[in-house]
């Protein structure tokens, strides 16, 4: 697993102790935010040529990240390039193809990050609000006139797949996003983009990991993570040891690649402080060692399938209709899969969100980093066979499920004995008139359906107890061993038991 650090352009272009201090330990990348002002160069291409050569002075890889278009109402650089709006007149990031010429002119950058990507979607670029209080965000593609939220999503789908070739037109080998909220990895990897979650922020990292893990699994990408100190508006907001954990984590459940945000809690008066220096002590500990599986090998056995609408359980502040679209409401149907989750995690993930960032009295819970979960993934309503051959509980659940992937679904119930937890909508036709009552077991073949309409039913409940694990405990099969890590009362660290 390739293990890196946040730091900022300003800190990377002065070679400050936030930079120089957790590379010398050995880390094999710098994750630089960067923006088009120049800085006191000469121009912003020759301060991006001065980043790639800083980090290939230190034998590290870059990867390049953008955020400030998620506040900037309007950013036109020094060159005369518009970095934030669309030739559709959205506001999205539109990289200037030279800047990025700049980045890559020392052969070693590893990629692109589009911050929050999912966040900017979700709710019409809100972070706007930070710089202008009289501005509410914009669009990043433009909203359909519907109220049908699988046509907006397929339009948004669309808009995406010719959004991402063309930053990857300009030279980039991998764009990511970063996910806030666990929302959009699959749409995002099925344009070519690669998951990569937060994890410890406000999310239960294992249940970040399980979304985010799904979507890789099924659209066959790397996986990617940042370990993110920041808690709602407190810096450092996670512990050291909790730190040392999420990386640690990220290890065992087969990341590609991980990093922390960000220096400044690494480091502090040009010394690291306790968290910089369990960073080190992980990288001390782990890099380069051998791991002989990925999260390609995950082979999970509970399965969540929806169609990915962008709901996550957000209201108020953040809830700006799905896809960032007024227009479009969620019902019951969005919100079954954070139901279903909270089934089979003993109801300690949330009915309503497993993120903290819902304006409600969610906002009193502790954060935890960690939660029960015995070998769960999310995947979106075109799933097909071969990612969910491992399952021995699926839910269906959301707006929409492909009839490919219904078919599929269909034929591991009878032939691999998969249990099926199904709204009636999703039931296969000829077992619809056997349906009565709030919850039906129907046999097929080898498997079972169960028909219910309330994901959170006891009597449901007790019927998945067998396929839910040990609480207190997470449990992650891969394709030739087992991981059971017993979770610390207070959430924030674990133990390795296999």
């Amino acid at each position: 697993m390739k293990i890196g650090f946040n730091v900022f352009e300003r800190q990377m272009l002065a070679q400050s102790p936030e930079l120089t201090l957790p590379l010398r330990e050995g880390a094999d990348f710098i994750f630089c935010h960067t923006s088009p002002d120049p800085l006191g160069f000469a121009d912003e291409y020759e301060k991006a040529a001065r980043l790639a050569e800083i980090a290939a002075s230190y034998g590290a890889e870059l990867i390049a990240d953008f955020e400030f278009q998620n506040a900037a109402s309007v950013c036109v650089s020094p060159g005369g390039h518009d970095w934030c709006r669309g030739a559709d007149g959205c506001h999205r990031l539109r990289p200037d193809p030279r800047f990025i010429e700049a980045l890559a002119s020392k052969g070693n950058l590893l990629g692109v990050v589009y911050d929050e990507f999912e966040y900017a979607i979700s709710t019409r670029n809100l972070s706007q609000w930070w710089g202008d209080k009289l501005r509410f965000g914009a669009n990043v593609f433009p909203p359909l006139h519907t109220r049908d939220a699988v046509a907006q999503g397929e339009a948004f789908s669309a808009a995406l797949q010719s959004y991402v070739k063309e930053i990857k037109e300009m030279g980039v080998c991998v764009f990511a996003g970063e996910h806030v909220f666990p929302i959009l990895y699959h749409t995002f990897a099925r344009a070519g983009m690669v998951p990569n979650f937060k994890a410890m922020k406000e999310s239960c990292t294992n249940l970040q990991f399980a979304v985010a893990a799904g979507a890789a699994l099924q659209y066959g990408t790397p996986l990617w993570t940042c370990v993110d100190l920041w808690f709602r508006q407190s810096f450092p907001g996670h512990s050291a040891e909790e730190l040392y954990h999420n990386l640690l984590f990220a290890y065992l459940a087969g990341a590609d690649l991980a990093y922390v945000e960000s220096a400044p809690a690494l480091v502090k008066d040009g010394k690291l402080t306790d968290r910089g220096e369990a960073y080190v002590r992980f990288v001390k500990e782990y890099k380069g060692k051998e791991r002989a599986y990925t999260a390609a090998d995950y082979r999970p056995e509970i399965g969540v399938i929806r169609y990915d609408d962008t709901w996550w359980g957000q209201n108020f502040f953040w809830d700006h209709g799905l896809f960032g679209n007024p227009r479009l409401r969620p019902d019951k149907r969005s919100k079954e899969w954070i139901r279903a989750v909270d089934a089979v995690t003993f109801g300690e993930s949330g009915k309503a969100s497993f993120n903290l960032n819902r304006i409600d009295h969610t906002l009193l819970r502790g954060h935890r980093s960690f939660c029960s979960m015995n070998a769960l993934a999310v995947f979106d309503d075109r799933v097909r066979r071969p990612a969910l051959q491992s399952l021995k509980l699926a839910f269906l659940c959301g707006v929409q499920i492909s009839d490919e992937t219904l078919a599929d679904v269909g034929a591991l119930v009878k032939e691999n004995g998969l249990t099926v937890v199904t709204p009636p909508r999703f039931l296969p036709e000829r077992f619809r008139l056997l349906t009565k009552g709030e919850l039906t077991q129907i046999r097929d073949g080898r498997g079972t359906w169960i028909v219910t309409e309330d994901f959170s039913s006891p009597a449901l409940r007790r019927l998945i107890a067998p396929f839910c694990g040990e609480k207190n405990v997470i449990r992650l099969p891969f394709a030739d061993r087992e991981l059971r890590l017993t979770i610390a009362p207070d959430g924030e660290t674990f133990r390795v038991c296999g």
